[in-house]
């Protein structure tokens, strides 16, 4: 299976927002849109970086002070890992899982944004095709 299998035809619009946003207009559009993460773009097209849910819960256990009012880019992730829409949904996984993050932006060939995954979407599409790989099987073993 594949990642484009997960995403099909609809690949949902991604929330983008700009370098320079503060972090409360980016809690807004989280909270907003009712999404874990927004990636960082000042086109639309080329990644500059994510920024989630928890990049703003941590940095508050540190330092609340002024939190909100800093930009984007003080607390994004600026080494953004991608994946492609013909990317296997195991790797995809893999990758999410070993750099313990639960958004993948979805890049094209020219690596220009076009989607974005989350784990629980690959981790549902997986259960699926389990179910039914059982399936087949219980119905292999009942003939």
């Amino acid at each position: 299976m594949q990642v484009s299998d997960v995403v099909g035809d609809d690949i949902r619009t991604v929330v983008t927002t700009n370098p320079s946003v503060t972090i409360g207009d980016t809690v807004d559009l989280l909270e907003e849109y009712s999404i874990g993460a927004v990636v960082v773009t000042a086109d639309g097209k080329k990644i500059l970086g994510i920024i989630s849910e928890r990049d703003v819960v941590r940095h508050l256990v540190r330092e609340q002070e002024g939190t909100l009012r800093l930009k984007v880019e003080d607390l994004m992730t600026s080494n953004v890992s991608t994946c492609r829409l013909d990317d296997d949904v195991e790797s995809a996984m893999a990758t999410m899982m070993n750099g313990r993050f639960r958004h993948l932006p979805i890049v094209t060939d020219g690596d220009e944004l076009c989607g974005i995954v989350s784990l629980a979407d690959l981790a549902h599409a997986r259960l699926i095709e389990l179910e039914s790989l059982n399936n087949q099987l219980r119905n292999t073993a009942a003939n």
